[in-house]
């Protein structure tokens, strides 16, 4: 279907020549191009009224607004403003988009004037937001990780696609919404990484930070068993973050979830595998293998532990006791509480005795 685009383009053209012939100053719209205008929007709007079929009022309407969107930056940049041409071109792409706002394709470019004319308001908007954030103690460096997706329109380096605008907005809705006081969270800077997870916003500077992050938080923590609860309890907080259906901030990109739950498994994997529990969690006999090994035999045949049997018992000494700072492996402590000639009864006798002795002191 012929929207007789190239003749709106031919008058673009012409002006953007004539622009740069001159000082590019334009106080009004051109007259020929507003005029053309009119007559291409009525006729834009009543082919997308009269096709039923939805692939192909999605086709018409796609490449139709593309045309208008490159028509729209020649003219814009004439000045490398928002001029009053540019303005022209932009009022009529917001009339044919609000004919089916659903069916717009996130794939579709944004013009340079339409960014530009949001600028200044995106700007206010994300220094109330930063200034909140650092009112409440949110690290610098999450604060200006949090407001890439608002750099990425004020200070446009790449070309935008409507799905960007679309997940800013969503993003600045619920920035919007957010309570830094009562949110259900450790801290507000928590909070915010809760908020960017759900938003799935997968760049690679706001992985590293949660990686980190997660890192810092294992770091902290002691014990192989508790690292692995840590990182478990990381893994969850991602999840209940995630939401499935939302758009993620690079379409390009796997989303961050799913990279964070992939990192946090590897970590798992790794301390399952390769650590060792830290000896100081466990008690630490200053008495050799065999020693300790007939010290909790004698203990054993006085029912100390009740109907336990000796493997049994020999199980729990080695997941919670070392001897002279070495594990003592299960398996062995059954045959190092025989080997008679090898425990220093000597010193055990002295041990006993002095027990026995502190002992009589209350009787």
């Amino acid at each position: 279907m012929n929207t007789e685009t190239d003749y709106l383009k031919t008058i673009a053209t012409e002006i953007a020549a004539r622009g740069k012939a001159t000082d590019g100053t334009i106080i009004e719209a051109d007259i020929h191009l507003v005029k053309e205008v009119r007559r291409l929007e009525k006729e834009i709007i009543q082919s997308l009224t009269a096709i039923e079929n939805f692939t192909q009022r999605d086709t018409y309407h796609f490449n139709t607004l593309t045309k208008l969107v490159n028509i729209c930056d020649l003219l814009y940049e004439t000045t490398g403003s928002v001029n009053a041409n540019a303005m022209v071109l932009l009022e009529m792409l917001d009339a044919i988009r609000h004919m089916i706002p659903s069916e717009i394709r996130p794939g579709l470019k944004l013009a340079k004037a339409f960014i530009g004319q949001r600028r200044v308001e995106l700007t206010d908007i994300w220094l109330h937001h930063s200034s909140l954030m650092a009112k409440y103690d949110v690290p610098t460096e999450l604060i200006d990780i949090a407001g890439i997706p608002f750099k990425r329109f004020i200070e446009p380096k790449h070309k935008l696609f409507w799905g960007d605008y679309t997940w800013l907005k969503g993003y600045q809705s619920k920035l919007d919404i957010v309570d830094w006081e009562n949110a259900d969270c450790n801290s507000p800077a928590e909070a915010l990484l809760s908020l960017l997870i759900g938003r799935d916003f997968n760049d690679d500077r706001f992985y590293i930070y949660c990686k980190k992050y997660i890192e810092a938080r294992v770091k902290a923590i002691k014990g192989k068993r508790d690292r692995v609860l840590e990182l478990a309890q990381c893994e969850n907080l991602v999840r209940e973050d995630t939401q499935p259906d939302t758009a993620s901030f690079d379409a390009h990109a796997n989303s961050v979830s799913t990279r964070l739950i992939k990192l946090v498994r590897e970590k798992i994997d790794f301390i399952e595998t390769h650590e060792r529990e830290h000896p100081y969690a466990k008690l630490g006999f200053r008495l050799y293998k065999y020693t300790v090994a007939f010290f909790f035999k004698l203990l054993h045949e006085q029912k100390v532990f009740g109907d336990i049997t000796f493997r049994e018992l020999s199980e729990q000494i080695a997941s919670t006791c070392t001897a002279m700072g070495e594990d003592i492996p299960a398996n062995s402590i059954t045959k190092k509480a025989y080997p008679y000639k090898k425990v220093d009864f000597q010193r055990m006798e002295v041990l006993l005795l002095a027990m026995l002795e502190y002992l009589r002191r209350f009787m």
